[in-house]
């Protein structure tokens, strides 16, 4: 019974992802109305392929949870294509773009749950396949 909690749960944070995404593509303005106008030029000065690379992290995710749900071993690759995505956005975005200075330290908080979750993921599928609970 809990395998497949985990797996709708892990489809569901993925799905959250991808409308964070969506809304940080299309709607940043509105996203960030609210910042100082320090916070708004960090955000705003974001390179593309930062997007890139998220927008990889989260439809690898969401594919990987698909996977998952429906037993495959191939939720194990999309998980770690998934993980390194997160890992090279939120490594980039947080300590060499300096969103940890801008943010300040409850800017960690997010960056902090996003990485956590994609390692517990990509552990839940490794767990998975090992167990012989993926099928194909």
């Amino acid at each position: 019974m809990w395998f497949w909690v985990i797996a709708a749960v892990s489809l569901m944070w993925n799905i959250l992802g991808c409308l964070i995404f969506s809304s940080e593509v299309f709607a940043q303005e509105a996203m960030i109305e609210s910042m100082t106008g320090e916070q708004k030029e960090w955000v705003r000065s974001t390179p593309r392929w930062v997007y890139v690379v998220f927008a990889i992290s989260v439809s690898t995710g969401v594919a990987g949870s698909v996977c998952l749900l429906m037993r495959k071993r191939l939720s194990v690759l999309l998980f770690t294509i998934s993980f390194a995505a997160v890992l090279i956005q939120m490594a980039y975005t947080m300590l060499i773009a300096g969103g940890l200075q801008v943010m300040g330290p409850t800017g960690a908080v997010m960056p902090t749950v996003v990485i956590t979750l994609a390692v517990v993921w990509l552990w839940f599928s490794l767990l998975s396949k090992g167990k012989g609970w993926l099928v194909s």
